[in-house]
């Protein structure tokens, strides 16, 4: 007989609805810029989201049961034999750093940064931004993530809480808040702002190839990429990439960018 066991878990849908409403209601009150409404603009990134995030659920389920069923046994005892209070901060470190490299990897790779371009493309940063990825670009990201969650071998509730951790994360850093000054300096050292993050979608390059963290902003400073900016900046720096069209601001235009040939690809 099978005796049921007690797992953790998280309804990420519940907690990505939250996040989200949560930071609108930031942009209302504390606009960092004044956006005009775009319900086309934020119906194409939402499409784009589901489909990609439809494909990476496929084939998120099925990397996750080829780690479980084949590859965990070859592994290392791993984290989780360590205390949690060593196996959460271990682990979100390896992560955070993977992510740096891949996400530097995005922009300094032509054919990556063909994938990215997409994200940048959008010319107004708000949560809808968040989401707004190619498929391709989700699964280069995956693949390299779901193979060091397995070789670090950490216990199944830290897998849980950098999961939610990091939506929350990318929701935050993408909302369109004016953060107060003083919160917002004392923040950056410890977390990625809205603003640390908006000005790695800046349209000028130096800044583009800047602020690559997804949430801890310390290998920005470690590695000496991050770029800080003025308030002025902040309000009228323009955003997004010359080098795509309106129309590849539509879901189909979205999904073949990284397909056409233009003047610039970096």
């Amino acid at each position: 007989m099978i005796e049921a066991t007690s797992t953790p878990h998280i309804d990420f849908l519940a907690v990505t609805v939250g996040a989200l409403v949560v930071c609108m209601l930031l942009e209302m009150l504390r606009p960092a810029r004044d956006l005009a409404p775009a319900p086309a603009r934020w119906a194409n990134n939402a499409l784009l989201a589901l489909l990609t995030y439809g494909v990476l659920h496929v084939v998120g389920t099925w990397l996750g049961m080829l780690a479980l069923y084949n590859l965990r046994p070859l592994t290392w005892p791993g984290l989780s034999s360590l205390p949690l209070w060593l196996d959460l901060p271990l682990a979100f470190l390896a992560i955070e750093l993977l992510r740096y490299a891949l996400h530097v990897a995005m922009h300094k790779v032509p054919v990556l940064w063909r994938l990215h371009a997409v994200h940048h493309a959008d010319d107004a940063v708000d949560v809808s931004t968040a989401f707004r990825h190619h498929p391709l670009e989700g699964l280069f990201m995956t693949v390299p993530m779901t193979a060091l969650f397995v070789l670090l071998a950490s216990a199944p509730v830290v897998f849980l809480v950098y999961r939610t951790w990091d939506l929350v994360s990318t929701v935050l850093t993408h909302t369109n808040v004016a953060l107060p000054a003083p919160l917002e300096r004392y923040l950056r050292w410890l977390v990625v702002t809205p603003a640390f993050h908006r000005t790695h979608h800046f349209a000028e390059r130096q800044y583009t190839d800047s602020n690559y963290s997804s949430s801890l902003p310390w290998f920005d400073y470690l590695f000496r990429t991050y770029r800080p900016t003025s308030d002025a900046q902040q309000r009228d720096a323009a955003l997004g990439l010359d080098t795509h069209t309106r129309n590849e601001q539509r879901l189909d235009g979205m999904l073949l960018a990284p397909f056409v040939e233009r003047r610039s690809t970096g």
